[in-house]
């Protein structure tokens, strides 16, 4: 494997799909992502950020989704559909919903799927055959994980879209269940693989978008899949599961600065042997998935490659897990095999040992940098002189409170030593301040939330990790001046991030 090269010195914005301003409940595909691409240009950027892009389902989270593989038919524009000539006005007037500044999810649940079988029946009357083929091209290339995507999703779906746990029948995959789903629920089926369709080709129109805009599309891939999808009910084998298809160990992280508990994520552990036996081949179809709709590639919780958190099932917190070892290089090597045209980002917070640092250093990844995490007191590295070249520098990501929300609620202490390291005397000044610093950094690349530009409080917040109330729901309902773009420019171009250039 060899090394990747440095990102260019550049910048970005972070800012979820689901976020974006539409008349559609919940931000799309189409017109409101190239407005922000649009912006984004404006602003000099080179990178848009994004979440993770799959199905969600109970609590929302984009990081425990029905398939590593499949798209969120929550983000498809129906407009596209219109412009197909699968859709008339009238139903399309049926999708529209207010922004009140929230995703309401359970609104969605309620109405997307019987507007989208409309859709899918008109498709089915009215497509030409030059479309029909490109739809069976479509199912044929991503035969690896899509199909039984579909028997999953259909199979769920005649359960009352309960957990894949509380199945009455086929909890795994087996000859039986498939039997069934294709001799009960194949009309189901196609309507599930006409919604992979449909999303991957409004997402290339996005990709294309972006590339003439000159803006990178960075994804977003949790380490663990959710134990509710597809990819574990298809591949018992992958997981430490039982017989039954119960996991014997669950992911989480100990105890640390967001829970004195621990966090029990809940999910599935890979059955590493297993894949090492395979060659990682699930890991590359999931990598190459990935390039097919980004540029680069943020690896959450990185350290999970190197070793990994095991916690007992039943257990009530995280408190009693261990750490066990994981592929590191061989799997590392696997994924950079997968996508040589694209760059990835390891996300290394948390507790990094030696050997997490090594990796990355060999790899040539960009390790992932906080300035909220800076001010504690002590020379941490996420302070600016500490910070490589090869980093990726953030005010704060997704999982953080707003700049404004974390200097409003913090102690005076770090308030004072805040103040103190960016030359900053009144505390209103000071999230500004850490924007502006975090331009100032040796760092490569910074990537700066867009409610941080915007100077929000708390209620953009995205995640508060250990909770599972208001998260996911941020929407911006405001336009995106272009007085705005030229103050972010502005910053940029002040500590030569626009027009990125080797150094």
């Amino acid at each position: 494997m060899s090394k990747q090269r440095p990102f260019l010195r550049g910048h970005g914005i972070l800012m979820p799909l689901f976020s974006l301003d539409s008349k559609y409940g919940i931000g799309v595909m189409g017109e409101p992502a190239k407005k922000f691409i649009d912006f984004l240009s404006l602003c000099g950027c080179d990178m848009w950020q994004l979440l993770p892009l799959g199905p969600t389902g109970y609590g929302n989270s984009p990081y425990q989704c029905f398939s590593a593989f499949a798209g969120n038919s929550y983000f498809l524009n129906p407009e596209w559909f219109f412009k197909k000539g699968w859709i008339d006005s009238k139903l399309l007037k049926k999708f529209e919903a207010p922004n009140l500044g929230k995703v309401d999810y359970a609104y969605l649940f309620k109405t997307r799927k019987p507007l989208f079988g409309e859709i899918f029946s008109q498709f089915k009357r009215f497509s030409s055959e030059n479309q029909k083929r490109e739809f069976e091209t479509f199912c044929n290339r991503n035969a690896f994980w899509l199909y039984d995507y579909a028997v999953f999703s259909a199979i769920k779906e005649y359960f009352d879209n309960c957990g894949r746990a509380d199945f009455p029948k086929f909890k795994l995959k087996s000859n039986e269940a498939v039997l069934f789903a294709e001799k009960n629920l194949k009309e189901r089926i196609e309507f599930f693989l006409f919604l992979e369709y449909a999303f991957s080709e409004q997402w290339q129109e996005i990709r294309e978008y972006a590339r003439e805009k000159g803006v990178m599309l960075v994804g977003d891939i949790p380490i663990y899949v959710s134990d509710d999808s597809a990819d574990v009910w298809a591949n018992k084998h992958l997981f430490q599961l039982s017989c039954e298809g119960v996991p014997t160990s669950i992911a989480g992280v100990p105890p640390d600065i967001f829970s004195k508990s621990g966090q029990l994520w809940g999910n599935p552990l890979y059955n590493w042997e297993e894949h090492k036996g395979e060659n990682f081949s699930w890991w590359k179809a999931r990598i190459s998935r990935q390039a097919e709709f980004f540029d680069a590639i943020r690896i959450d919780h990185f350290i999970g490659f190197c070793r990994y958190y095991s916690v007992p099932y039943d257990a009530k917190n995280a408190i009693n897990g261990e750490w066990r070892k994981a592929p590191g290089k061989h799997l590392t090597s696997a994924i950079c095999d997968a996508a040589p045209n694209t760059k990835f980002i390891a996300e290394d917070l948390g507790p990094a040992t030696r050997e997490v640092h090594r990796l990355v250093k060999s790899t040539g990844f960009p390790g992932m940098k906080l300035m909220q995490f800076a001010f504690d007191g002590t020379d941490n590295p996420n302070m600016l002189h500490n910070i490589p070249k090869n980093s990726i520098v953030y005010t704060g990501t997704h999982d953080n409170q707003t700049a404004v929300g974390f200097f409003s609620s913090c102690d005076s202490k770090t308030k004072k030593l805040a103040g103190k390291y960016m030359n900053v005397k009144h505390n209103k000044l000071l999230a500004n301040a850490m924007i502006k610093e975090c331009h100032k950094s040796r760092a490569n690349t910074v990537i700066v939330p867009l409610y941080d530009y915007l100077g929000l409080d708390d209620s953009a917040r995205i995640n508060t990790p250990g909770t599972t109330d208001n998260n996911w729901v941020w929407r911006i309902n405001t336009n995106l001046s272009d007085d705005l773009a030229k103050e972010i420019y502005a910053i940029a171009d002040t500590y030569k991030r626009v027009n990125p250039r080797e150094e």
